[in-house]
């Protein structure tokens, strides 16, 4: 009944608030999907893309072939229902142009249901307009209860991304605010001096003109295990109460300064492959939020090959912890600095086609196994990951 239908879905204005927490930025001049699984209550993913456009305002064919893939992502997670959004101010909300673009997606979704619901928004902010624009065919419509009520309003304003339930929840998990845009999160990778020390050995030069940064004989002359050893002696250091509660960690400062040898010492490390390898395991540790810093400040000081490894490490805690956005952003940082860094393309490939990060956690035990043969003792996985 539609009484019932109405009583069971989301609100349209709750969902779409929602939407910059599920996703850990404000999206614009996008192509959003929120995916639910076997209940419509619960959002099993949140998967944003530029919503590239021709000259004319219809889908380019790339972004057609893109829905497909998707779609195919969908099915092979038993994805049972999803709602698109179009975040976008190039044209009104109620344009057929957009309209367009939501019946190619449909077409493409079939096997999913079709979209359930097309809503537009000009943009993520407090009391945006948005306008559904699209409700599922007839013959599309099945037994489950629809995410959102085919009856609900057509039209409303957004609450306050910034403060919806989501978001806050997004703030106290991560010690992140949602950024205002995934520019922001592009800009937390932006290059520094290679380190902390007037007396730098490497020099003030930052970015490419800089070039691979020498680690010098000491950092060179360390074994795996010794190099191993300072790497997660330097994680645990860099924020000591890492482990402690989630509104302590949101409101620590960054790492502490790092002189020119442990820079140094930090990125010979990164490019001997078992200390890479056995460092992944950090990312499902309670040192999580240690190494996430660590490593985003190592991607910002060191280049080539080695800020490659760095953002690499970075884009792997980001998704395993089911953070997409973010390790998107880093994988783009790592094969920019290595387009040939084997990790980064093999984790950019997964997140592309769609891989869950629960997938991920079968590469944990051989990181383990890593560290243990180099004699350094390694932090459990903490017990949301196991059970996960």
């Amino acid at each position: 009944m539609p009484s019932s239908s109405n009583a069971r879905s989301l609100a349209p204005s709750t969902l779409l608030t929602a939407v910059p927490g599920l996703l850990g930025f404000i999206p614009d001049r996008s192509f959003i999907l929120v995916a639910f699984g076997d209940d419509p209550h619960v959002v099993r993913t949140a998967m944003r893309h530029d919503l590239v456009l021709d000259e004319a305002g219809e889908a380019i064919p790339a972004l057609t072939s893109l829905f497909g893939d998707l779609a195919n992502v969908c099915v092979r997670n038993e994805i049972r229902a999803v709602v698109a959004v179009i975040a976008d101010d190039r044209f009104l909300p109620g344009d057929d142009r957009y309209r367009r673009v939501f019946a190619v997606a449909d077409r493409r979704f079939v096997e999913t249901g079709g979209i359930a619901a097309g809503f537009v928004v000009p943009e993520f902010a407090d009391g945006a307009r948005w306008q559904r624009v699209w409700d599922p065919r007839p013959q599309m419509a099945g037994p489950r209860t629809p995410p959102i009520a085919p009856s609900s309003s057509p039209r409303g304003r957004l609450g306050n991304p910034n403060t919806s339930p989501t978001a806050v929840h997004h703030a106290v998990t991560t010690g992140r605010r949602v950024l205002a845009r995934r520019a922001d999160m592009a800009a937390m990778l932006t290059p520094l001096d290679h380190c902390a020390g007037t007396d730098c050995a490497v020099g003030s030069v930052t970015g490419s003109e800089r070039g691979d940064v020498p680690s010098g004989r000491p950092a060179e002359s360390l074994t795996d295990g010794g190099l191993l050893r300072g790497l997660v002696e330097q994680v645990i250091t860099t924020m000591p109460s890492a482990a402690g509660s989630q509104e302590t960690r949101a409101r620590q400062p960054g790492p502490r300064q790092l002189d020119c040898a442990t820079v140094s010492m930090l990125g010979t490390a990164l490019t001997r492959l078992p200390v890479r390898d056995a460092a992944l395991a950090l990312a499902a540790t309670d040192l999580r939020y240690a190494a996430e810093m660590l490593w985003r400040e190592l991607a910002r000081r060191l280049t080539g090959s080695q800020r490659a490894s760095a953002a690499t490490l970075l884009a792997h805690l980001h998704y395993i912890n089911g953070e997409g956005g973010y390790a998107g952003v880093a994988l783009d940082c790592a094969l920019a600095a290595d387009p040939e860094w084997s990790l980064a393309v093999l984790l950019d490939s997964a997140l592309r086609g769609g891989m869950p990060p629960r997938m991920l956690r079968g590469m944990l035990d051989q990181s383990y196994e890593i560290a243990h043969s180099l004699g350094v003792p390694m932090p459990a996985p903490t017990s949301e990951l196991e059970a996960g």
